[in-house]
């Protein structure tokens, strides 16, 4: 990376507001960065330099003036290609919509714009997010800028893949089972499922399920709280809300106040096969929570009867997209098509089967937490597969990321060690619903005992 694509997005924001470096410097040299990586990693299904430059164009003319856009004035964001941007293609990684160009923002993207982020293109995305590899038909194939021959998951892969290769300052996501979090652990940048409602999803093909959420992600735990201070807030389009005030940079740094004063660790929850070297990355973690105050105890909130119905969950937003984007299934690659399929023709007793367990299981994780403040394991089982395999090939044990979704657990993944072969490891840290703000900061003290 150079100099400036090296920085974190809070240094960097806080040149350009001294004016130490302009909007253009910003972009000119993540453009150059871009041009170099994007060859090999493939991050971006679309890139739109004439109009980032524009706007970093209109931001310097501002700066000048000694206005300021926002707290991400000048910064280059990358924005995930199954959210919508005005002017800018959005494909959902799918031919049916290739030649797509929205006439408005998604909710989130329009905060972003407003608060002064220059966005320089679509990431990466499996076909409507629904796979563990990202790939599809449009763009190809997303490879890890550590190692371009292995994966970066899925299904926010292109947004992990541009952070990591110093792309982007900033990167937002989606979240259904794991795809903020998988592609961060295996990317090594952090990246964060919110409590469902705490970003808006708007316009939404599945509005009154909390299942599917953006989320933020960057290179350290203060990035992502720059971006979705941001984010963040109830929006009247939206029937799911959630509200609570995020803590400011300058409150990151303080600690969480206990309530139970214990943390869970389970280096192997779920009962999953989770790989030697990925155990001995994260097993440090005990001693630092120890010395960070805080009792450990090896447990793991009570998420396993919700492995039964993993089919019906990704089916139930399989066909919800497509009842509501109504894609043209001749186009459709194998991963859509498989999730469709398997969908089709399940009854409503599985559907009431499914919530019956989900209001079960809340119960118990309700009780869970009245024991502990966070859960903490291995965000990944293993290490990262070859990125030329096929949804069928892939062998990874999701549980450890696909379980907190249908609860609604606050979930982060930050690097933590590395596995045998060299690549990072992520750490995940879960908390109860509505918990973002206390989970963030005990993150960030995990995060700034790793620096230290």
């Amino acid at each position: 990376m150079t100099d400036i694509t090296a920085l974190t997005a809070e240094s960097m924001a806080a040149k350009l507001r001294a004016r130490e470096l302009s909007a253009r410097e910003v972009l000119a040299a993540h453009k150059a960065q871009t041009e170099a990586r994007e060859g090999t990693v493939n991050a971006f299904i679309t890139l739109d330099w004439a109009a980032a430059e524009a706007r970093a164009a209109e931001l310097d003319a501002m700066a000048a003036r000694g206005e300021f856009a926002g707290p991400l004035h000048g910064l280059p964001v990358a924005i995930k290609d199954c959210f919508e941007t005005e002017g800018l293609r959005t494909t959902w990684g799918s031919r049916s919509f290739e030649s797509h160009v929205p006439d408005h923002d998604a909710l989130h993207v329009a905060r972003l714009r407003a608060a002064g982020a220059v966005i320089t293109g679509k990431t990466n995305t499996p076909e409507f997010t629904l796979s563990g590899q990202t790939t599809n038909l449009v763009a190809g194939t997303t490879r890890n800028p550590l190692a371009p021959q292995k994966s970066v998951a899925g299904s926010s892969g292109g947004a992990a893949a541009a952070l990591a290769a110093g792309m982007a300052a900033l990167a937002d996501g989606s979240d259904l089972g794991g795809s903020t979090r998988t592609p961060a652990a295996w990317c090594g940048v952090v990246g964060m499922r919110p409590t469902s409602g705490l970003i808006p999803y708007g316009p939404n093909p599945a509005p009154f399920d909390g299942l599917s959420v953006p989320g933020s992600m960057a290179r350290t735990v203060r990035d992502l709280v720059l971006m979705l201070e941001v984010m963040q807030g109830n929006a009247a389009c939206q029937p799911l809300g959630f509200w609570q005030a995020l803590p400011r940079l300058a409150d990151l740094e303080q600690p969480p106040a206990p309530r139970s004063g214990r943390v869970a660790l389970s280096l192997a929850p779920f009962g999953a096969s989770v790989e030697r070297s990925v155990l001995a990355a994260i097993a440090p973690v005990e001693r630092l929570c120890q010395d960070m105050g805080w009792q450990v105890a090896e447990d793991a909130p009570p998420l396993e009867p919700l492995m039964a119905h993993g089919d019906i969950i990704r089916g139930q937003c399989a066909l919800q997209i497509r009842a509501a984007l109504a894609p043209d299934m001749a186009l459709a690659g194998e991963s859509y098509r498989t999730a469709c399929a398997q969908a089709e023709g399940r009854g409503l007793t599985e559907l009431i089967a499914y919530q019956t367990t989900r209001a079960r299981v809340w119960t118990d994780v309700t009780a869970f937490f009245e024991r502990y403040d966070f859960a903490l394991w291995p965000t990944a089982t293993g290490m990262p597969f070859s990125a030329d395999l096929r949804d069928g090939e892939i062998t990874e044990d999701w549980c450890t990321v696909t379980l907190t979704p249908p609860m609604e657990l606050p979930s982060i993944s930050i690097p933590f060690g590395q596995s045998a072969d060299g690549m990072p490891a992520g750490l995940h840290i879960t908390g109860p619903k509505g918990s973002d703000a206390r989970l963030l900061q005990f993150a960030r003290g995990i995060e700034r005992a790793l620096q230290g």
